[in-house]
């Protein structure tokens, strides 16, 4: 590492406040990519194209990232357990930081793949926007090719009835409910008017008469 305070043995890592040490060997092979970039920095520039900031005088790299994210995935490259979820945060944030660190979906847990793949498919056109190779891979799967379309036909399809700006369908089918939804409470309002239930209650009579002055055999006319 050509760039950083001279004599350093160790840089320090800060990552949403929390803050790590690792020796200028072990960050050379750390099995974060994000991370082991920062050996191979030659000016503050390159630092600055791999962090968010750099204290010369501490020699410390500051990550604005989720620092319980990061807590797990250090713990998970540097052998203990598998890599799983962090409590109480959104899987697709923590696959997020995954992505950030230098991890893919495939170093989780096979639960957490498969809490993962139900989240992401419930966002399918989200994902393949922001990571162009997300659709190659998913064809790559088994039966990929086959759920791929299906995906995209249900996702606009959700985006349709919960997204009114996504599409002119979307906004007509919003301004249809929109109608009904005012006519419902007008029709509610005007039931409860004197002169509206007056004439509900002639109607009603006339009805009654009706069928009661009908003949044996006959029907009300």
């Amino acid at each position: 590492m050509t760039f950083g305070r001279s004599g350093a043995a160790s840089v320090v890592l800060n990552v949403g406040g929390a803050r790590y040490s690792l020796s200028r060997e072990l960050l050379k092979d750390f099995p974060l990519r994000r991370v082991s970039r920062l050996h191979g920095c030659r000016s503050e520039r390159d630092v600055l194209e791999v962090c968010d900031d750099y204290d010369h005088e501490r020699n410390e790299y500051f990550f604005d990232r989720h620092s319980e994210a990061f807590g797990f995935i250090l713990l998970y490259v540097r052998g203990h357990g598998k890599l799983r979820f962090a409590p109480r945060m959104c899987e697709l944030s923590f696959y997020n930081e995954m992505i950030y660190w230098g991890l893919e979906g495939a170093h989780l847990e096979y639960c957490c793949q498969r809490r993962l793949d139900d989240r992401m498919s419930d966002t399918y056109t989200f994902y393949t926007a922001e990571e162009p190779g997300a659709l190659g891979r998913d064809e790559a799967r088994p039966g990929g090719a086959e759920a791929a379309p299906s995906r995209r036909w249900l996702e606009r399809m959700r985006r349709t009835f919960e997204e009114p700006t996504s599409s002119l369908a979307a906004q007509i089918l919003a301004s249809v409910s929109v109608v009904f939804v005012i006519v419902s409470m007008v029709v509610l309002c005007a039931s409860t008017l004197p002169d509206w239930r007056a004439a509900a209650a002639d109607n009603r009579s006339l009805d009654d008469r009706s069928r009661y002055s009908a003949g044996p055999g006959r029907e009300p006319s």
